[in-house]
């Protein structure tokens, strides 16, 4: 991938303009949103979507015209920074993500060209070569940043280690990335992620349903996302949380102005829902499927099915 090719196509990554941001809700989201707003300070955080399926954001902010960080967002308006696999074939139009940045979208990965070698870590990392970012010198840093979307299982020997290295080493390389690629896939490492997530769960956090484990100690993931996910001041309770621990642990901070969520009155609720590829492919189009159920966000987590919102109306 080539960064200036990125950024000329996705000015909005990185530059000073006045932005408003809407957030995913699990760990990798956190780091990615804090990362983003510290690297584009006229950035504004002023929403959050949860569960895939409700917006809670500022009433004074147009949602359509905001951006949206580790989330998969089809509507024409929106800007959006992805990573899931969102494509089955190339003749799919996508319309909807026509100002959105998906890396496997700028890959050519689709469910039906390449999908062994899709994206294997999280939008965080992206970022972090993007911006070229290096990790303080802070003992849980680096095993933080491998734990969102269980990058460092994706990583080890039994799962995905050769793609994960194709990405590091040759689509993004970064000598941070390298350094840590090179680590994960040790005993060493999996005690620094253990005791991690011991202080993850002591500080509160919800670790969430892991469906893969580690190759020595069979750790499985961290999703970090917010146990009640209902109520907008339990939201704030945990976006406060999550940027304390991400100051604490990365020394990654952002200024108070840049948080415009005091207020997020501002509610969406969507429907949350799956359908199988099969039926997809009987339906005929999957531009037409995404236009006629109102698909507000999707991704194909699997060859054999497709997660999605419908009806999200900003």
């Amino acid at each position: 991938m080539d960064k200036s090719h990125i950024l000329n196509t996705y000015p909005w990554l990185y530059d000073n303009t006045p932005k408003q941001v809407i957030m995913g809700d699990d760990l990798d989201a956190v780091l990615s949103t804090v990362l983003y707003l510290k690297n584009n300070p006229n950035a504004q955080l002023a929403g959050i979507y949860t569960g895939y399926s409700t917006l809670f954001f500022n009433p004074d902010v147009d949602p359509s015209n905001c951006i949206y960080i580790d989330l998969d967002i089809y509507h024409h308006k929106c800007r959006s920074l992805g990573h899931h696999i969102v494509r089955i074939n190339d003749s799919d139009a996508l319309t909807g993500f026509s100002n959105s940045c998906n890396l496997n979208e700028l890959t050519g990965r689709s469910l039906s060209r390449n999908f062994e070698q899709k994206y294997p870590l999280g939008t965080v990392h992206f970022l972090m070569w993007l911006y070229n970012t290096d990790l303080p010198q802070l003992r849980f840093a680096e095993p933080l940043i491998w734990l969102v979307d269980s990058s460092f299982i994706n990583g080890q020997s039994h799962r995905f280690r050769k793609n994960m290295g194709n990405w590091v080493y040759n689509l993004m390389p970064s000598e941070t990335l390298k350094q840590g690629f090179y680590a994960i896939d040790t005993p060493e490492f999996e005690f620094e992620v253990e005791a991690l997530q011991h202080y993850l769960k002591e500080c509160g956090l919800n670790k969430g349903f892991g469906q893969v484990h580690s190759r020595f100690m069979k750790l499985s993931g961290f999703q970090g996302q917010p146990s009640n996910k209902a109520r907008a001041e339990h939201l704030l309770e945990w976006i406060s949380k999550m940027m304390q621990i991400v100051a604490l642990l990365m020394d990654w901070q952002v200024q108070p102005n840049q948080m415009n969520i005091a207020d997020l009155s501002g509610v969406i609720e969507g429907k949350r829902g799956s359908n199988s590829v099969v039926s997809l492919l009987d339906y005929g189009q999957l531009d037409l499927f995404l236009e006629e159920r109102q698909v507000f966000s999707y991704v194909f987590p699997f060859k054999s099915s497709i997660n999605l919102t419908r009806s999200v109306d900003i």
